[in-house]
């Protein structure tokens, strides 16, 4: 029976109210509208910034030439078909970005016959870009154009790319802080604001004097993307109970993939980079309208001692879940949110980020944690953006690599109760990592291995998204409440490190074609191997201090190859029963 005293609790509340019920579930559906908001966000840069092929205009080209005899991507010019064939190594055909002036060969009529390179031919720079020759197959402008970023400029693309990766990074740090400190909802309405804005205003920052504030967009565009997606998991698997945390935690990434093939989708009817930058970004702003709809969660409303507001907040859910609860949750003044000591409870002492390594055994974990972070992330953004480049199909191959995280997703959801945390992170990074590997070796090969480059890198992206979902959810399971938001905002930050790695590792291309998805492939290994070393989470009871986080895995001596056969969908299904 309950007391005055008692302690308003939103667990024991989510007994009366239900942990699914329809009001959670109306929730969720407008949070998966954020949710893809933030992947559409993560990848306009892709095609907006889309790096065409481009040659060096020759004589014996007509004005205003085609790179291509025809636009859609069809056949080179004969002379330059005799270029390819003539020549005695592969460093003297013609690149896909090329900027050599080829030496022209013509016959007594003056006609081209052929022409050729040399390790002497010059290269294009500065104020002759002009003379570039640029396919338009794919998208009709686009940023690497506007800001000629050719041949000696070419790496500052993979520059502006990065900068997006360290608007996440900041934006991931401020924007936990906003939503600690002010609130969910206030939160994701600025994130909103800032992601739309910003990317709205990117697209009038044309001529060579609109890069340096295009960039500065780009990186406020960032913080606003990560930012939307932060906060909107953060009230996603606040509203609901325990027992529903890691399906939704999970399944709130799965609209985060349909919205990167939304901008797929808008990108094949947008070819201008400007107009795709004014569709994709100016509409997000219609997510203000969520300020109406969602509520601030009433687990943040206790914990900020807001009890008047969470009771509101859990009468509001009772009611449109067709439940009742007690009336001491609902008129009682006296029950709020307390400190430890009235709760009858040891006072426990203060924790900081330090903590997550004052011992060898919590040095290790974190460190290693960061790592499979690192090499998620790595992985995720380098295969997602080398899905455009991968064959002469951009838009099919972008959509087969995002779509493709939705079955990863769903994998997450069906084992990772049955076979463990441990051996499926595991398995996905190191299988992640061979395929990355192998298509790194092979690309640059005959159009005969293209198929299994494909197949491979869609393989890799699979297991790389159903890391993605791993990592987020061994993370919060491994380390205790104390310091658990501060564990994921470290991992946080060293996985945008890793996004920003991923994007680097492009200028390696000049050197070695093969070499940004091959040590991409070869770190993600390793990180595969390494994730053997944790403790297995399941089973075990969420840790609430450091020493109950240090005993994790002790007693259960479960193996990498034990499996606990139960369905997963049918306790949800059996609680979603019991919600209603």
């Amino acid at each position: 029976m309950q007391t005055e005293n008692k302690k308003l609790d939103y667990d024991e509340a989510l007994e009366y109210i239900g942990q699914f019920g329809k009001f959670q579930r109306r929730i969720f559906f407008w949070l998966w509208l954020v949710s893809a908001a933030g992947g559409l966000a993560v990848v306009v840069f892709g095609f907006t910034a889309y790096n065409p092929k481009y040659r060096v205009g020759t004589e014996c080209d007509l004005a205003n030439s085609s790179y291509f005899i025809d636009e859609e991507g069809g056949q080179l010019p004969g002379w330059l078909v005799a270029l390819n064939d003539q020549a005695s190594n592969d460093d003297l055909k013609l690149k896909d970005h090329d900027c050599r002036i080829p030496t022209v060969t013509k016959d007594v009529d003056g006609n081209c016959i052929s022409a050729y390179f040399t390790e002497d031919n010059a290269e294009l720079a500065g104020s002759t870009y002009s003379e570039l020759i640029i396919d338009r197959s794919v998208m009709q402008s686009s940023l690497v154009e506007e800001y000629t970023f050719f041949c000696d400029r070419a790496y500052l693309r993979s520059l502006y790319s990065a900068i997006y990766m360290l608007g996440m990074l900041v934006g991931s740090y401020l924007f936990g802080f906003l939503s600690d400190t002010f609130g969910r909802m206030k939160a994701l309405m600025l994130a909103t604001v800032c992601v739309s804005i910003s990317g709205f205003l990117g697209a009038f920052c044309t001529g060579g004097g609109g890069a340096v504030w295009y960039a500065i967009l780009r990186f406020i565009t960032g913080m606003g993307g990560i930012g939307c997606f932060m906060v909107c998991f953060v009230l996603a698997v606040e509203h609901v109970g325990a027992k529903f945390t890691m399906l939704i935690g999970i399944a709130i990434e799965i609209p985060f993939a349909i919205g990167e093939a939304l901008l797929g989708i808008e990108a094949m009817i947008f070819r201008h980079w400007q107009t795709l930058q004014i569709v994709a970004y100016l509409p997000l702003l219609a997510l203000l309208g969520l300020w109406f709809v969602v509520p601030e969660p009433a687990r943040w409303l206790l914990a900020k001692g807001r009890v008047a507001e969470a009771q509101e907040s859990i009468r509001s859910a009772a009611e449109t879940n067709g439940r009742k609860v007690p009336a001491w949750m609902l008129s009682s003044e006296k029950m709020q949110s307390g400190p430890a000591e009235l709760a009858g409870r040891p006072v426990e002492k203060k924790t900081t980020v330090l903590d997550l390594f004052n011992t060898k055994l919590m040095a290790i974990r974190t460190v290693n944690m960061c790592f499979q972070w690192f090499s998620v992330t790595m992985c995720y953004y380098g295969l997602t953006n080398a899905s455009t480049s991968l064959s002469a199909d951009p838009f099919g191959n972008f959509m087969l690599s995002v779509l493709i995280e939705i079955p990863g997703d769903l994998f997450c959801i069906l084992f990772m109760d049955i076979w463990g945390r441990r051996p499926i992170l595991s398995f996905c990074q190191i299988v992640s990592g061979v395929s990355c590997v192998i298509v790194g070796l092979l690309s640059g090969t005959t159009d005969n291995t293209l198929g299994l480059q494909i197949f491979l890198s869609l393989l890799g992206k699979f297991c790389a998204a159903a890391s993605f979902a791993i990592v987020y959810v061994y993370t919060a399971e491994m380390f205790p409440t104390s310091i658990r938001n501060q564990a994921v905002g470290v991992c946080s930050l060293v996985a945008r490190i890793g996004g920003i790695t991923s994007l680097l590792l492009d200028l390696l291309k000049v050197y070695w074609v093969p070499a940004p998805v091959f040590i991409m492939g070869c770190v993600a290994t390793t990180a595969g191997a390494l994730a053997l070393f944790f403790p297995e989470t399941l089973g075990e009871r969420l840790p609430d201090t450091l020493e109950e986080a240090k005993r994790i895995g002790e007693k259960s001596g479960r193996s990498i190859c034990q499996c606990t056969y139960s369905s997963p969908l049918k306790m949800y299904k059996e609680e979603l029963k019991d919600a209603e």
